[in-house]
């Protein structure tokens, strides 16, 4: 999972600006989502969703709510797989805290609960030194975004050797500003001019809400630079998405090393969308498109459909994770779960899963919140 990656940044969903080999050759594997969308458009409440396939108003998750609970947590898909004898692992940015009850003040990273940690508090740091639980990557991978490829790697090669099923999930900080690219990549958009999207500008964006421009998000079409030097600030907002790949890359390599690769089904997706210039808004949060849709690739090398390249119209969301990582473990989802395997639509790209999703915003200035 990326982190503030919008849903037309990989070549796989025709981007022909950009370079993202191993996405692409993920995406051709498996099936590419073309209608995914994260139900709450900001990290924390994001991946509160993700590791519990419930929505924002049932996790009680975000900044000015507070932390998830431990009953929450304890019916989280990294929870419930370790439960079954799942080897789990974690790196990155988890983005929330764990409590044992609402008001308690007893925030702590669920470290203990996975057997391998690569996680880290709050946003974590590019700076893979910073990153205490990553630490002894630093020297070979000074930037943060390869040290994750390297832990999934080992990660990979040491669960193949137990004998033991395993559960990965890797948390990329990249593309999240402020814009920090690895630069070992510096060459790979060197004086590259970007499409703009048609809706790009202010212009495009004079039928939103007026409380929509009390946010922070307005002013950043500016102060983002996306007005006055875009080329330049999607130059690095692509080179973080590259190094992303070559992460995935390596991972993907360390599968077919250790003998992995026919039975591990991998997902690829973003905790939210960013909206880049469209509108002439920047950042996410606000529930529009830009910023709640999303990229998401499943491939499982198992299935009949693997490799015919399909796509999907589907409506998914990323409350559908949880329930279709313990499906495919021979786990019955708890009731509690508001999302739905994707099992079916990788059966059948034509099936429904959902008829509508909400998009929930309760995040914010008190006036976009009025």
């Amino acid at each position: 999972m990326s982190d503030d990656q919008s849903f037309y940044s990989l070549g796989c969903y025709g981007n022909e600006d950009v370079k993202t080999p191993n996405l692409d050759q993920l995406a051709a594997d498996g099936m590419v989502f073309d209608n995914h969308y994260d139900t709450t458009a900001i990290c924390m409440a994001s991946r509160a969703n993700v590791m519990t396939g419930m929505l924002e108003y049932k996790t009680g998750c975000n900044f000015d709510h507070g932390p998830m609970t431990q009953d929450k947590w304890q019916q989280s898909y990294p929870m419930l797989l370790r439960g079954n004898g799942y080897r789990t692992g974690f790196a990155g940015k988890l983005g929330f805290e764990v409590v044992d009850a609402p008001g308690s003040k007893d925030l702590r990273l669920p470290s203990d609960d996975f057997d391998v940690w690569g996680g880290g508090p709050g946003q974590t740091s590019y700076n893979t030194r910073q990153n205490k639980s990553m630490a002894k990557y630093a020297d070979e991978y000074p930037h943060s975004t390869l040290s994750y490829g390297a832990f999934g790697r080992d990660f990979v090669r040491d669960s193949a050797a137990k004998e033991q099923p395993f559960c990965l999930s890797i948390s990329f900080k990249a593309p999240h500003m402020p814009a920090t690219p690895d630069p070992r990549f510096n060459d790979v958009y060197a004086g590259m001019t970007f499409k703009k999207p048609a809706n790009f500008g202010r212009e495009h964006g004079t039928h939103f809400s007026k409380q929509s421009r009390q946010g922070r998000q307005y002013e950043r079409f500016h102060s983002w630079h996306y007005s006055d030097d875009y080329d330049k600030v999607m130059a690095k907002y692509h080179q973080q998405i590259y190094a992303i790949d070559v992460a995935v890359g390596m991972i993907r390599e360390a599968l077919e090393e250790h003998g992995a690769s026919e039975n591990t089904v991998i997902f690829y997706t973003s905790d939210n969308g960013f909206l880049c210039g469209s509108h002439g808004y920047g950042s996410k949060v606000l529930p529009y498109e830009e910023a709640s849709r999303v990229p998401l690739i499943v491939y499982d090398p198992r299935h009949p459909n693997r490799g015919k390249q399909l796509r999907t119209d589907s409506l998914t969301g990323n409350i559908d994770f949880a329930p279709t990582i313990l499906a495919l473990a021979g786990i019955t989802p708890p009731s509690n779960m508001d999302g739905r395997s994707l099992m079916p639509v990788l059966d059948d790209p034509t099936t429904d899963i959902h008829t509508s999703l909400p998009l929930i915003n309760v995040w914010g200035p008190a006036q976009v919140q009025s």
